[in-house]
């Protein structure tokens, strides 16, 4: 009796040992559900960040050579032009603001009616312009754009005006108003992490204004420096 006593205590033990083995399995799954499951409090849930529009400050300066188109180029010669603007850069559009000075070199004595020696003069425009640009960011090096900007012209050309102070007078250029427009089309090429050479070229008019007696047109190659930051 004692071997089969024995034989039945040792099977008594295993069957125990399966029973407790297998609901030591049943608590840790039960566990594992209980945490997948479990809510994550509010203020640890992870929100999306909203990305916004990248901004960046950008400016130029550019000098060109201004070529008029409809006059005769034995009285008006190409000349030199310096322009410095400055603006807003969201990426894909640009909008800024820009001052300059430009010349043209004018053979007066060469205009019909003018005396013989009256020699070589300056046509002097001072400018200032509000300008959109679209440009094309990408991952080469060249940041193709086309703008376009509207132009306050103020010309000079050999007309003098007296101003007096108490102790003494001055002769002084006068300048007239014209409204104008540019167009312009080039590329920026980087040659250090914002810092670009600006090669291009723009087209401007101007309108009669307070100056000429008709609409006049000149094409200005340029290249620069152009920095966005």
């Amino acid at each position: 009796m004692r071997p089969r006593f024995a034989a039945v205590e040792k099977s008594m033990r295993r069957g125990t040992g399966l029973a407790l083995g297998l609901l030591f399995a049943l608590d840790v799954s039960a566990a594992r559900a209980s945490a997948q499951h479990e809510t994550v409090p509010p203020m640890q849930q992870s929100v999306p960040e909203s990305k916004g529009i990248d901004k960046m400050f950008q400016w130029g300066v550019d000098v060109g050579v201004p070529i008029f188109l409809n006059v005769d180029r034995k009285i008006v010669k190409p000349g030199a032009d310096l322009n410095f603007f400055a603006g807003l850069d969201i990426g894909y559009v640009t909008f800024s603001l820009g001052l300059g000075i430009m010349w043209a070199p004018v053979s007066v004595s060469d205009i019909f009616g003018a005396e013989p020696d009256a020699g070589r003069s300056p046509l002097t425009r001072l400018y200032v312009f509000p300008e959109i640009r679209f440009q094309l960011p990408n991952e080469s090096l060249a940041l193709p754009y086309l703008s376009g900007a509207f132009d306050a012209n103020w010309w000079s050309l050999r007309e003098t005006g007296i101003s007096c102070g108490v102790w003494y007078c001055n002769a002084t250029s006068i300048y007239r108003f014209t409204p104008g427009f540019t167009g312009k089309v080039g590329v920026a090429l980087e040659i250090k992490r914002g810092i670009h050479i600006d090669v291009g070229t723009k087209y401007s008019l101007s309108g009669k204004g307070n100056f000429f007696f008709r609409t006049e047109w000149w094409l200005t190659p340029f290249v620069g420096v152009l920095v966005r930051r």
